[in-house]
């Protein structure tokens, strides 16, 4: 998350591209806002105590990425760890289309 929210400082918000953080299975709310703290992170976080957008978007590892077009659709799902460079070509890719 700490690479995203700085890709997201470096190159996201200034191309309009909107990220936002969800928090869920083994954590707490008080742990999360912290978590967001301590990292810096500029872009909207939830904590999704229920975890129903895991279950809207078929989530089944953490961490996640969902990628949406500009279309509102689903573009790719990404579940585990992953590189700056995987994300911000996926990213990259996105904003060409």
């Amino acid at each position: 998350m700490p690479a995203v929210a700085s890709l997201y400082r470096e190159k996201l918000d200034d191309a309009g591209v909107d990220v936002i953080g969800v928090s869920q299975f083994n954590t707490t709310e008080a742990a999360t806002i912290e978590f967001v703290e301590r990292n810096q992170l500029s872009f909207p976080n939830v904590y999704d105590e229920r975890a129903q957008l895991a279950g809207v978007y078929d989530i089944r590892g953490v961490p996640s990425y969902v990628f949406i077009d500009k279309q509102g659709r689903i573009a790719h799902v990404s579940a585990g760890a992953r590189g700056v460079a995987l994300i911000e070509a996926w990213l990259d890719q996105l904003l060409a289309e």
